[in-house]
């Protein structure tokens, strides 16, 4: 899969690091980068949580969108998550996303397109979650949240279940399956946020289509594609970060080949 990539000659100045004290969980963490990002009329803008995981799931999944770096290297993000707060603080917040593991004791996937919600506070813990980004995207929470019902309730527009299934069997090492990234099957909730962005007036990953969106290409689009919201007529993402894991990678260090 390729993006077409941005022309902006600098990194989105609008999201910067923000360190995290050890003792701090990632619902503290993110109400503090919400703090400090001061957004300005915050009913005009919507959130979304990009988390990487540690666990073999999620490293499998951060090492398929390598492919979408320049150096290879695994992606941060294992999952992408829209949040609903209403207006309230971000400890109150649900979040919305389609999980590669569904819930044994919910609804049947199938009948919400394998959407699900749950609270916010389910993501809190930083040793399994070591990596976050909190990213505002200037439209209303409303219009992207009435989006996402239509998506839960249309398979027909993109089968987010086919895309879970994909991505289980390229997991879990079935038959060889090839990496979803080279048949443009992307991550399925960063797929139903962009259809849900998309629907709503605002193209999440310009350059990509729906169907095959990942976090790692969120993450790119919010660090060098803010030029191009700019001349649309939008303000620029504005979002906080922290990696807390990242893979020990560095050939420079590697010892000479034979």
């Amino acid at each position: 899969m390729q993006q077409i990539r941005s022309k902006s000659t600098e990194a989105n100045a609008y999201l910067s690091e923000l360190k995290r004290p050890e003792e701090e969980d990632n619902v503290k963490w993110a109400s503090r980068a919400l703090k400090d990002m001061k957004l300005h009329k915050r009913n005009d803008w919507s959130l979304i949580a990009l988390i990487g995981g540690i666990d073999v799931l999620s490293f499998r999944s951060r090492v398929a969108q390598s492919h979408l770096r320049n150096d290879m290297l695994p992606s941060y993000w294992s999952d992408a998550l829209f949040l609903r707060t209403g207006g309230n603080a971000l400890s109150a917040a649900t979040a919305i996303n389609v999980p590669l593991l569904q819930p044994a004791n919910g609804v049947f996937a199938s009948e919400t397109n394998g959407v699900v919600e749950q609270p916010f506070a389910r993501f809190a813990d930083a040793t399994n979650w070591p990596n976050m980004a909190l990213i505002a995207l200037p439209i209303s929470e409303e219009k992207v949240e009435q989006k996402i019902t239509d998506f839960s309730q249309n398979r027909g527009a993109l089968d987010a279940l086919e895309h879970i299934v994909r991505w289980l069997a390229f997991a879990w090492g079935v038959n060889a399956a090839p990496n979803p990234i080279h048949e443009r099957t992307g991550l399925p909730s960063a797929c139903m946020l962009e259809a849900a962005f998309g629907g709503a007036g605002l193209d999440l990953t310009p350059g990509l289509e729906t169907r095959a969106s990942c976090p790692e290409a969120i993450w790119t689009a919010a660090r060098h594609w803010h030029d191009y919201y700019v001349t649309m007529g939008k303000k620029s993402p504005i979002g906080r970060f922290v990696v807390g894991n990242t893979y020990e990678i560095d050939d420079r260090k590697a010892l000479p080949r034979p």
